[in-house]
């Protein structure tokens, strides 16, 4: 069985999952991207040129429609999909796949769908969608009519949660159409080649940041953008008043709240550190070093990529409402919520999660459990589950 997998660009978490699916005898698997971007590229969310220093071409079969790119900034930009769709149409009318797999509703993926009914081929969506949020009248039948128009093209749903479900389902999807797994994280072994090689980094990364040594942390890992709120959830720790033990980190920064951030940090208590941009392997160790993980995000926010990526790393969460994994985290018991909107809620939260070790103990158990469900392998395994009962 011929296996297309198409995407925009190389997608972090996505890489592992493209190499396990490699080793799959039962498939003939390939990636297909829109744009090959550079290892070192400027990302306009971080507003800097970033590393994110992993492997994101080795130890799986892939085709890119265009020529390298050193920014992220065009990729979704209306002139670069039309152009993309007009190479995707030459593509997929020189090869021969039996199961198409588009990775997001972009109108190129629509084009891919429409190509593949017409050769009869299997289709499928893997999208990380949800449907919360505030929208126009006007907005609102424009989604209604171009989603449920895409999915007429579509056989099968690929849902990573509760709510991508909910979303499948608002736009007219049967929940028979729909398969479930949840989504595949960078982990620990694609990281790191062994645990000296982790333990290194580790204590190098301490010697260097100091401040970390002794300390309970909260770590937020992330963009300084409108909708991940850095300084609502700096208020919000300010408020906690917990003992000189903890401190709140911050990794990521760029975004619209780059310089608000590092200005109110230096006008506030010396228990808050912006360490700057991390690469995927510095950040994996701050999940092991840190306590409890936060994404307090409003509107807009997807899955909540980096509450997966640490479940490994014996964390506990805190999360908003409004993060896509916030029913996974009541589901599974990894941490604690709060109403977005609500920043007294999420101080009450962080007292209640840092003054409550057994608490912190019983998420963190309860998230090593949970973390087996987001590895490469487990969401491989999956696919193949399902692929095995296509009639082609």
């Amino acid at each position: 069985m011929k296996f297309l997998f198409i995407c925009t660009h190389q997608i972090q978490n996505l890489i592992p999952l493209f190499q396990e699916l490699n080793k799959k005898k039962e498939i003939e698997f390939k990636t297909l991207y829109w744009n090959k971007v550079d290892e070192i590229h400027f990302d306009p969310l971080f507003d800097q040129t970033i590393n994110f220093n992993i492997d994101s071409f080795n130890d799986y079969d892939f085709d890119c429609l265009s020529k390298n790119k050193i920014t992220t900034s065009n990729i979704s930009k209306i002139s670069n999909q039309l152009l993309i769709s007009c190479k995707l149409i030459k593509y997929l009318f020189n090869k021969k796949f039996d199961v198409i797999l588009v990775y997001g509703y972009y109108f190129p993926h629509l084009i891919a769908l429409l190509i593949a009914k017409l050769f009869g081929k299997k289709t499928i969506i893997r999208s990380v969608s949800y449907n919360l949020g505030k929208r126009s009248f006007v907005k609102k039948i424009l989604r209604n009519f171009y989603y449920k128009f895409m999915n007429l093209f579509i056989d099968e749903f690929w849902s990573i949660g509760i709510l991508n479900t909910d979303f499948f389902m608002n736009f007219g999807v049967k929940k028979n159409k729909i398969k479930h797994f949840p989504s595949s994280q960078i982990n620990k072994k694609f990281v790191f080649k062994d645990d000296e090689d982790f333990d290194i980094l580790k204590k190098n990364f301490i010697n260097k940041f100091t401040v970390l040594k002794n300390k309970k942390i909260i770590l937020y890992p992330g963009k300084f953008l409108k909708k991940k709120r850095p300084i609502f959830l700096i208020e919000a720790f300010i408020d906690s008043k917990l003992n000189e033990d903890w401190i709140l980190v911050l990794v990521g920064g760029g975004g619209y709240y780059h310089n608000q951030v590092l200005e109110y940090i230096k006008k506030k208590p010396k228990n808050i550190f912006y360490l700057g941009f991390k690469n995927l392997r510095e950040i994996s160790i701050l999940y092991d070093l840190s306590e409890i993980i936060v994404l307090p995000s409003d509107y807009g926010e997807t899955n909540g990529n980096v509450l997966l990526e640490s479940s490994e790393y014996n964390c506990s969460v805190i999360a908003s409402n409004r993060v896509g994994a916030h029913p996974e985290i009541i589901k599974n018991q990894t941490g604690l919520i709060f109403n977005a909107p609500e920043k007294k809620e999420l101080t009450k939260q962080i007292q209640k999660l840092a003054n409550d070790e057994i608490l912190r103990n019983k998420f963190k158990r309860n998230n090593l459990e949970f973390s087996k469900v987001v590895q490469p392998k487990y969401a491989s395994d999956r696919i193949i589950e399902i692929l095995k009962n296509y009639e082609l």
